[in-house]
């Protein structure tokens, strides 16, 4: 069976949806707190979600590359010139 490398296009995309997925039920749950801050199921399920949302961002940030520019590591060099482009299949 052959094994697709780990950043693949698949798994890339599949990371990413996870980050939208889980910054759609952040969005969300913050609007519903806006009218209910009481609400302890509602600040449970927003720090699961937050959390589950920065590890998302996480594993992205370690398997494919930075989401922002908060994200890059700025004490190394990063020779952005000597990589592919994006129309020879590098990221962009």
């Amino acid at each position: 069976m052959l094994q697709m490398p780990m950043n693949s296009d698949r798994e890339t995309a599949a990371l990413l949806q996870k980050v939208y997925t889980y910054g759609f039920a952040i969005d969300d749950v913050i609007l519903y707190l806006d009218t209910h801050p009481d609400d302890c199921e509602a600040r449970a399920y927003y720090k699961r979600m937050r959390d589950a949302y920065q590890d998302a961002c996480q594993e992205y940030n370690e398997k494919v590359g930075p989401l922002t520019i908060m994200d890059v590591d700025v004490s190394s060099w990063w020779n952005w010139v000597e990589g592919p482009w994006p129309w020879e299949g590098g990221a962009c």
